[in-house]
């Protein structure tokens, strides 16, 4: 049984803040290490905001010892997101392309393009056995329809055989038919469906954690800062600002352990990057997983997985 915890960023510039590095580790890769040295597996988000420069991935294997995991967020235009034209390459920019460029502002031969430079980038992760998975977050206005079933799809031609994971974040993909066809095609494709620990609003996605892929599987936790997420324009940072406690985690751990008995690999992520919020969350969980981390807290009772 494979489980492993980690966090979502090593560089957020609030755990920078923070005391969780030492004062040794000042560097970029100081820090990188030092928290490899306690979690088995780390999420990289910068790869969302810009494609990474080709030495990226060969330094991050480099500074990381032999085992270890990375989950690699796909560039934000892969995802329709909107990104910064400045992120994107001469070639692969839209001509006098200004402020945000979207998927739709490319011509489809430079989509292809731009996601075969991206996969390129990522290749000694997958050399050296360290790519753990490749994150698809979609926003909430990707909505079930024939044409996103499609699109996901063409997402696993294009990537060959790569751990691909699926995270949807509205909660129409969990409802009747379009949950349905939603796993139909994940399965299809052995792409894992993302579980999410977040709070339970109308709009939110519910803590499912089905399985779809035979390489592994996935769940990250946001928080569940109930009223920043329903303060409209409320900043990421705010709404991610939660610090888990132990009867919260219980029934993901018990979950993990029975889906870590039937598959590969199981990656617990900690999202709720303000301060050392995740890295506490993650050491809770190790602890609840007997896995090191935290001496465990006294029993406080097990709330079901929306926590009520």
């Amino acid at each position: 049984m494979d489980l492993r915890v980690g966090i979502c960023s090593w560089t957020d510039r609030t755990l920078l803040a923070s005391d969780y590095y030492p004062r040794s580790a000042r560097d970029g890769a100081s820090r990188l290490a030092h928290l490899a040295g306690e979690f088995s597996a780390v999420e990289v988000d910068s790869t969302f905001y810009a494609l990474p420069r080709p030495e990226n991935a060969y330094l991050w294997s480099a500074r990381t010892p032999a085992g270890f995991r990375f989950g690699v967020k796909a560039f934000g235009l892969f995802t329709f997101h909107g990104v910064d034209a400045r992120a994107l390459p001469a070639w692969g920019r839209p001509p006098g392309a200004v402020g945000r460029v979207h998927r739709e502002d490319l011509e489809a031969p430079a989509r292809r393009r731009l996601y075969q430079v991206f996969l390129e980038t990522l290749e000694p992760l997958r050399a050296t056995g360290k790519l753990g998975y490749l994150l698809f977050q979609f926003p909430p206005s990707f909505r079930p329809c024939p044409a996103n079933l499609a699109y996901l799809r063409r997402v696993r031609e294009h990537s060959g055989s790569l751990p691909l994971a699926v995270e949807v974040r509205h909660r129409s993909w969990t409802q009747g038919r379009a949950y349905e066809e939603l796993l139909s095609v994940l399965r299809g494709e052995n792409m894992a469906y993302v579980g999410v620990d977040e709070p339970d609003l109308p709009w939110t996605v519910p803590p499912l954690w089905p399985e779809s892929a035979d390489w592994g599987t996935l769940v990250r936790f946001h928080g569940r800062n109930v009223p920043a997420w329903k303060e409209r324009g409320a900043s990421v940072q705010r709404r991610f600002d939660y610090l888990y406690r132990d009867e919260e985690l219980r029934p993901w751990r018990d979950e993990a352990l029975r889906q870590g008995g039937k598959i590969p690999r199981v990656y617990l992520m900690f999202n709720n990057c303000v301060g050392d919020q995740a890295v506490r969350g993650a050491r809770r969980m190790k602890a609840l997983l007997g896995l090191g981390g935290d001496p465990p807290r006294p029993e406080q009772g097990t709330l079901g997985l929306d926590g009520e």
